[in-house]
C-alpha cells in the first residue's frame, strides 16, 4: 500500500515541474490581486470561478499522468500566457502596423496565435520537447513573481467627500440609471435606432419631461456613479470609493425616509459576477475567462464570472422594484440597469436592438410605478453616453435625462453636469 510520500514521488519530474510552475503562477497572480486592491482581496481571490479553478489545477496534477497532455493543459488552460500573448499581438498590430481594431484585427491575431501555438504543439508531440518549454515557463513565471513581490502596493483610499445631503423628502423618489444609454441627440445624429424607439417617444407617452443638454462629468461608470451618488467631486478616484458610495451617499442618512439600492456595485451583485473583470485585477487565463464560467452556465443555467447573465440581473431590478414600490414608508430608490451596455446576451446585436432591450426594462419599471406609486418622483438617466469609435469623443459624455412628478433645476445640471443632479432637485 502506497504511502502519501510514495504517491507524491510516483509522479514524473516533468509533471512535478509543471505543477510547481502552475503554483508559482497562481502565487504571482494572487500577490498581484492583493497589491492592486487589498481591501477586496478575499472577495476577488475566492470567487466561485476561482475556487473551481484551484480545484482544477490540483486535480489535473493528481490524475493526468501523461507529460505531454498535462503540459498542453497547463499551457492553454491554466497559465495566462496565451491570453496575454493575444492582447500583446493585438496591440502590436495597431501600434506598429497601423492595423485597425475590429474583426480584421481579431482574425489576424488569431491566425498568428494558431501558427505560434500550433508550432508548440507540433514540437511537443513530435519531438518530446516538453522539458525545454517547461524550464522556460518556470523561469518566466519565477521572474514574474519576483517582479510583483517588489512592486509597491496600490493605495485605494475609500474615504468619501459628500456634497449636498438630502435629509427629508415630501414623497417617494426613484432614480433609474441605464448604463451607457446615449443622449437622443446622439441617437438621431448617428441613426442608432428607429424613431419609434426614441426615448422621447416612449417616455413622452408616460408624461416625462426631458433635458437634452445634460452631460456626465466622466465617461466611466465608476466615476460617474460616484459623483452622482455623493454629489461631489473626489480628491482621487478608485472603484472602492464607488462601492462605498452605494451605502454612504447623499441619501444614506435621511431622517424621514429609507434609502434602497440595486446596483452591480453592491455587496449582493458584485461578488461572483463579471464585475471583477471590469474593475479588479484577476486571473487572466482561458479557464477563468471562458471554460469554467461557460461550464457553470451550461450545467446550472446561472451565469457567473465572465458568463454573468445580465438579463437575469436586470429582471432582478424589476422584482426588487415591485417590492419597494409597495412600501408604505417614504423611500428613495436607486437602481442601476446594466443596459444597453454590451453583455453576453446581446453580443453581436446592433445598437438599435440594444436600445430596444433597454427600453423594455424602462417601460416595465414605469408600469410598476404606475400601478404601485404613480405620484412618486422618477428620474431616468444614464451614467455616460455611448463610447463607440464611430462617435466623436466629445459626445461620449452626452447622457440621458428624463423625469416626471419632480422639479429639477436643469440650468444647474447643464452647467455643472451629473454631479449636481441630486442638488438640483426640489424634494
Amino acid at each position: 500500500m502506497k504511502t502519501t510520500a510514495n504517491y507524491f514521488w510516483s509522479f514524473s519530474k516533468i509533471n512535478l515541474l509543471i505543477f510547481v510552475t502552475n503554483f508559482i503562477y497562481i502565487a504571482s497572480a494572487l500577490l498581484g490581486i492583493y497589491k492592486d486592491n487589498a481591501e477586496f482581496f478575499v472577495e476577488n481571490a475566492f470567487q466561485a470561478v476561482d475556487i473551481i479553478f484551484y480545484c482544477f489545477v490540483l486535480l489535473s496534477f493528481l490524475f493526468i499522468k501523461n507529460e505531454k497532455l498535462y503540459f498542453l493543459i497547463s499551457l492553454f488552460l491554466i497559465l495566462d500566457l496565451p491570453v496575454n500573448l493575444k492582447l500583446s499581438l493585438q496591440g502590436l498590430l495597431i501600434k506598429y502596423l497601423n492595423f485597425p481594431g475590429g474583426p480584421a484585427n481579431q482574425f489576424v491575431t488569431y491566425a498568428l496565435l494558431f501558427c505560434i501555438f500550433g508550432l508548440v504543439v507540433f514540437l511537443v508531440v513530435k519531438f518530446n520537447s516538453v522539458r525545454y518549454f517547461q524550464i522556460y515557463l518556470l523561469i518566466f513565471y519565477s521572474i514574474s513573481l519576483i517582479n510583483i513581490a517588489f512592486r509597491s502596493k496600490k493605495v485605494n483610499n475609500p474615504s468619501l467627500r459628500l456634497g449636498n445631503q438630502v435629509s427629508s423628502i415630501s414623497k417617494n423618489y426613484y432614480f433609474f440609471l441605464f448604463d451607457e444609454y446615449p443622449n437622443e441627440q446622439v441617437i438621431r445624429k448617428y441613426n442608432l435606432c428607429e424613431p419609434t424607439s426614441y426615448p422621447s417617444v416612449l417616455l413622452g407617452r408616460e408624461s416625462f419631461i426631458n433635458d437634452q443638454n445634460v452631460y456626465s462629468n466622466f465617461i466611466s461608470t465608476e466615476k460617474s456613479t460616484l459623483t452622482f451618488l455623493t454629489g461631489s467631486f473626489q480628491a482621487d478616484y478608485n472603484v472602492n470609493k464607488t462601492i462605498h458610495a452605494i451605502y454612504n451617499n447623499a441619501f444614506a442618512k435621511g431622517t424621514n425616509y429609507s434609502f434602497y439600492t440595486y446596483s452591480l456595485f453592491d455587496n449582493e451583485h458584485r461578488p461572483n459576477s463579471e464585475f471583477s473583470v471590469f474593475y479588479f485585477k484577476d486571473f487572466n487565463n482561458l479557464s477563468t475567462r471562458k471554460l469554467i464560467p461557460s461550464a457553470i452556465k451550461l450545467f446550472t443555467g446561472k451565469g457567473l464570472g465572465r458568463a454573468t447573465d445580465w438579463e437575469v440581473y436586470n429582471a432582478g431590478t424589476i422584482g426588487k422594484l415591485a417590492a419597494l414600490s409597495s412600501l408604505k414608508r417614504r423611500h428613495v430608490v436607486y437602481m442601476h440597469f446594466f443596459t444597453p451596455h454590451i453583455y453576453p446576451l446581446v453580443w453581436g446585436q446592433p445598437m438599435s436592438e440594444r436600445i430596444k432591450n433597454a427600453n423594455q426594462w424602462m417601460l416595465k419599471a414605469i408600469k410598476l410605478l404606475d400601478e404601485n406609486d404613480p405620484k412618486a418622483g422618477v428620474v431616468i438617466f444614464s451614467d455616460h453616453g455611448l463610447r463607440e469609435p464611430y462617435i466623436r469623443n466629445k459626445l461620449w459624455n452626452k447622457n440621458l435625462l428624463y423625469f416626471r412628478n419632480i422639479k429639477i433645476d436643469t440650468t444647474l445640471v447643464n452647467k455643472n453636469g451629473l454631479v449636481d443632479l441630486i442638488k438640483s432637485i426640489n424634494y
